[in-house]
């Protein structure tokens, strides 16, 4: 009697599995220890504390919610900002940022590219 048919087509299977996992495995495997490096090295690289400081930016010609949310997209955009809020009611925006990689002037540029004035700064403790 003969090789059973199934048993080749099952074997033939099972190997191509095996080999169709394995590349798989290796794919994600080579992913994570990219992607888990490119995290390590951008933070040696930029070797910077993470120290936040706080800022009040008093703005002028927001008239409406969208006007909010067009300057805290805008500033958010910008390296070493952390959270943006801001109140077209008030006036202003409350800014963390991480000093070491941005300074006022780069907040100052985003915001009047935006369409709006910055009419002062102040330093706040938060």
């Amino acid at each position: 009697m003969g090789t059973n048919p199934c048993n080749i087509h099952y074997l033939n299977f099972l190997t191509m599995f095996r080999k169709t996992f394995t590349n798989y495995l290796v794919l994600i495997l080579a992913a994570m220890l990219l992607f888990s490096c490119g995290r390590d090295k951008k933070t040696e690289k930029a070797g910077l504390p993470d120290e936040t400081s706080f800022i009040e930016v008093s703005i002028g010609g927001m008239t409406c919610t969208g006007c909010e949310q067009t300057i805290q997209a805008s500033v958010s955009r910008i390296d070493g900002i952390k959270t943006v809020k801001a109140s077209h009611i008030e006036g202003i925006a409350l800014i963390e940022y991480v000093p070491a990689l941005v300074d006022t002037i780069k907040i100052k540029d985003a915001i009047s590219g935006s369409g709006y004035t910055v009419k002062k700064f102040t330093s706040t403790a938060q």
